[in-house]
């Protein structure tokens, strides 16, 4: 297709979404994964904050005395990864045969089950005295759904999204895990003041209604267009088309330019068997994706950001700060914060282009990890009577998440959008082996390296945090402005290098000032 698809009239129609009633519903399947979101980030920060509480180690068994505690802990928060890395084949095959919705299936099953599980843990005439192997069989059973939202969800939103708003859909894909955080934080630090136990179980049975809304709801979602096309079923393909890009009208130029570009590039595909691995691997581009994909989770992963994520309360311990209800109510207004953060990150793409965000804020991460070292040191060499420390590491932590989550959109993104059809769900793959693998060694290293070194530790990452800044220097390539095919494109003219960012809107703005003249 060699028509630019920003100059079609439905592209430049100013019509509000709210107003168009085909865009309406497919917002509201996207808010479906959004919820989905919402549950991953909401669970993702639940242990943290369950840490803080004394009830919570005492029920299942997990008290700082305990032997190894270090380890046990570490391997408690690496059993989700674990079992996510285990799934991540069986997803991207039912995905491929039969459809993009069944992760998000599986996701819900999975929650539920999980939840019950880890919520028996903590009742000693059920669990014994095996309360934590119960509750580390939980978080394992809530591993499945994880690896099998994430993968399945990053394909959805890049492939049912209208292409006007796919950058923006796409991009805040992610800021719902920080909502999700946000809201258990809250609840964390309500419930934070009960020494019940009920003071940990309430936070963690609030999963329950989002996972029976996800499977209801998830009923309801459609397949996407090119998982249609790929199985010949061109006309329901069209029709998902026609009713929610087109907004009911069979003539639309979007519509009709859409369904010819798709076709065309899967029969491409088809015809080069580009779903082969063997294929894959051989094309010097197809490399580069998967390169790409395996690099955003080296971002996501290994920059030190799990650290602050998932044993903030080690962190803040390690400067004095060791009340609860002070540690649960930084981490919530924190949490408000990155997703404030998180939501300019979401504008910024469109504007400012991927790569340009992911350099201008990783040499904040380092100065950021730089700083947190030395205020450590000072704590550690003050025989902890250094209160400005404690400030100094409080505010570090928020300007590192906060630029963090800026760079966020672009990390979880990525992945998916560079990705051709064909390998879209081997791509994904990539993405989630490497996430996985990366995810257990974090979360269980850095509870022991935490306790072994203490504030040394955040040196570790400072050196991966310059080598990731190079690695995306030279092979990150610019897709902004490009519809998910033509990123294609991007690739095939890039030799390992950026393209020079496009600018659309630059372009809309010549063309109209062209036809008023």
């Amino acid at each position: 297709m060699s028509q630019d698809w920003h100059t079609i009239p439905n592209v430049r129609d100013s019509t509000p979404w709210y107003r168009d009633n085909g865009r309406i519903k497919l917002n509201f399947f996207i808010s479906i994964i959004y919820v989905g979101m919402v549950l991953n980030g909401y669970d993702g920060m639940l242990i943290a904050g369950l840490q803080a509480f004394d009830s919570w180690h005492n029920d299942i068994g997990l008290t700082e005395d305990r032997p190894n505690y270090a380890a046990l802990l570490g391997l408690l928060n690496a059993a989700g990864p674990l079992s996510a890395f285990i799934v991540g084949p069986v997803i991207t095959y039912i995905d491929h045969q039969w459809g993009r919705r069944w992760g998000l299936r599986f996701y819900g099953y999975t929650v539920l089950l999980g939840t019950i599980l880890s919520c028996v843990a903590g009742i000693p005439s059920l669990a014994g005295n095996r309360g934590y192997t119960v509750f580390v069989v939980g978080r394992f059973v809530m591993g499945f759904g994880l690896g099998s939202f994430l993968m399945t969800s990053l394909i959805l939103v890049q492939e049912i999204t209208h292409p006007r708003s796919r950058d923006l859909i796409a991009g805040a894909w992610n800021s719902f895990w920080i909502l999700g955080s946000v809201i258990i934080s809250w609840v964390n630090f309500g419930t934070s003041h009960m020494t019940s136990s009920w003071g940990w179980r309430i936070p963690y049975l609030l999963q329950i209604p989002m996972a029976l809304y996800i499977l209801i709801a998830v009923q309801f979602v459609p397949e996407t267009p090119r998982f249609l096309i790929s199985k010949d079923r061109y006309e329901e393909a069209f029709n998902f088309l026609v009713d929610f890009h087109g907004n009911g009208d069979r003539e639309d130029p979007l519509v009709v330019f859409e369904f010819e570009e798709m076709k065309e590039a899967i029969e491409k595909e088809r015809l080069a068997k580009a779903e082969k691995w063997s294929v894959i691997l051989r094309g010097r581009t197809n490399r580069h994706r998967l390169g790409l994909a395996a690099l955003m989770t080296f971002l996501v992963q290994m920059s030190g950001a799990s650290i602050m994520y998932y044993y903030y309360t080690i962190v803040f311990s390690l400067v004095g700060i060791t009340d609860a209800s002070v540690q649960t109510g930084i981490a919530a207004g924190l949490s408000m914060f990155t997703w404030c953060t998180q939501i300019a990150g979401v504008w910024s793409m469109k504007h400012i282009g991927r790569k340009r965000i992911i350099l201008g804020v990783w040499p904040v991460l380092l100065l950021s990890l730089i700083g947190l070292c030395v205020a450590g040191g000072m704590f550690s060499r003050s025989n902890s009577a250094d209160t400005k420390s404690g400030v100094a590491t409080v505010v570090l932590v928020w300007i590192y998440l906060g630029t963090y989550n800026y760079a966020n959109p672009v990390l979880w993104s990525y992945p998916a959008e560079v990705q051709t059809f064909s390998m879209r769900s081997k791509g994904l793959l990539v993405w989630n082996c490497f996430t996985q693998i990366q995810a257990i060694y974090c979360v269980f290293v850095d509870s022991i390296a935490l306790n072994s070194i203490g504030y040394k530790y955040y040196a570790v990452y400072m050196p991966l945090v310059i080598i990731q800044f190079f690695l995306v220097k030279f092979f990150m390539v610019e897709t902004r402005g490009y519809t998910l095919e033509e990123v294609a494109l991007a690739f095939d003219n890039a030799s390992f290098a950026s393209l020079p960012i496009v600018d659309h809107a630059g372009d809309m703005a010549k063309t109209d000032d062209a036809s008023k003249n």
